[in-house]
């Protein structure tokens, strides 16, 4: 056993993954490497095809190509994936956003194709479209939704540890986002009670008794977390004025690190799931490049953007 595999989180193990686990291989090393992406950002937008000869982003038509490669991979993730729990992380949130655009009359555009039976049978869910229905604030039902949704992914999570540690990490950075977000409001205690996630592995406590105080204070208490030196270098880029853009990368940074270790495992669905969401944030990254480009956003502030996970 080497030093990797000592300390990797147990996984499902499932011995009938081999066979795709080595196709997902072989997918993996088709990745787009961090040369790829650091040509386009300097690129002129005529020039994406040539970089991108060699990849499933060569058509003419790059908007097409990524909703191409999306249906696509999804199709690969539904054909393998034998455990019904990993279908529903990426199932049961497509469900409550198709949700929330249909309780607030959205456009039919913006929904996922998705089935939202599984759904519509949660008592809870239920009492929440209840109440949206007398007090009609938006705000309130997309945070009550979003706490439905998170309760039930931590529920379902607990079939695999790998999955239970992603979401109690996922939770953890949701609130993180949350915390610094809400600073910038005149009643961010009111707000930050609201969406905060109850799942994660940092209490409550900890974020709000740091809410009004000075950045140097934030970094303090965060000491000794596991998210230590993401707040310090978001911190860091805040001095440059209040900007997101590097807190987001940060985030993304450390949600694929995590899926990244499960490239390790020989068996189990926990190659499949990380290998999906490392080419959803690939196809997210080739998007925010090319609309940046086309929107003559400074190459600079485009690099802030994209994750250096590969």
């Amino acid at each position: 056993m080497n030093i990797i595999e000592r300390f990797m989180i147990q996984g499902t193990e499932d011995a009938r993954y081999a066979f795709v686990n080595g196709i997902i291989r072989a997918r993996e090393a088709k990745l787009l490497k961090k040369n790829h992406f650091e040509r386009l950002i300097n690129a002129d937008p005529a020039s994406f095809n040539a970089i991108l000869a060699d990849s499933a982003y060569s058509d003419h038509n790059l908007p097409e190509s990524l909703n191409k490669v999306e249906r696509e991979e999804r199709s690969f993730f539904n054909k393998y994936c034998l455990h019904i729990e990993a279908r529903r992380c990426l199932e049961w949130p497509e469900a409550i956003h198709n949700l929330k655009v249909n309780l607030k009359n959205g456009p039919k555009e913006l929904l996922y194709p998705c089935s939202m039976d599984e759904i519509e049978s949660w008592e809870d869910l239920k009492m929440v479209i209840g109440d949206y229905m007398k007090h009609k604030d938006n705000f309130l039902l997309g945070t009550s939704l979003d706490r439905v949704l998170c309760s039930k992914l931590r529920e379902n999570a607990k079939f695999s540890e790998f999955f239970l540690k992603f979401y109690e990490l996922y939770f953890d950075l949701e609130n993180i986002r949350s915390f610094f977000r809400v600073r910038q409001f005149e009643n961010p205690e009111q707000i930050f009670e609201q969406v905060f996630i109850e799942y994660g592995t940092i209490p409550k406590e900890k974020f709000l008794e740091v809410l009004h105080k000075d950045n140097e204070a934030v970094v303090r208490s965060f000491r000794s977390t596991p998210y230590e030196i993401l707040i310090e270098q978001a911190i860091e880029s805040f001095k440059d004025g209040v900007s997101f853009l590097t807190l987001e990368k940060l985030i993304e940074e450390k949600r694929l690190n995590f899926l990244k270790q499960a490239r390790f495992y020989t068996f189990g669905v926990e190659p499949l799931f990380g290998y999906y969401h490392f080419k959803m944030a690939e196809v997210k990254s080739l998007r925010q490049i090319y609309i940046g480009k086309i929107h003559n956003i400074p190459a600079s502030q485009i690099e802030k953007s994209i994750p250096d996970v590969w």
